[in-house]
């Protein structure tokens, strides 16, 4: 299986300068023929420049650590897998 990677694509002002000002720093996810964006928006009040960067880290991993737990219950064992593959109603190639 080869590896996730993990890279910061950019960091965007959202909104006017003030109350509500935020930033939105988007990560792109690469795992082989897969690619995706993650958006996270934090709020330009509660962090400074030098921050930012480290406070969407951490809400990423917050993200994916949720999103593991949530999905934990669908693992599959390698039997599992086995069993599914056995009964599909594919043809085999």
């Amino acid at each position: 299986m080869s590896e996730f990677k993990i890279t910061m694509a950019r960091i965007e002002a959202i909104g006017r300068n003030g109350k509500n000002a935020q930033a939105c720093i988007t990560f792109k996810i690469d795992h082989g023929s897969t690619s995706f964006q993650i958006p996270i928006l934090l709020s330009v009040k509660e962090f400074d420049d030098t921050e930012l960067v480290r406070a969407a880290r951490n809400a990423l991993y917050r993200t994916f650590v949720e999103l593991a737990a949530k999905s934990q219950k669908w693992k599959l064992t390698a039997r599992d897998l086995r069993h599914l593959s056995s009964i599909s109603a594919r043809p085999k190639a």
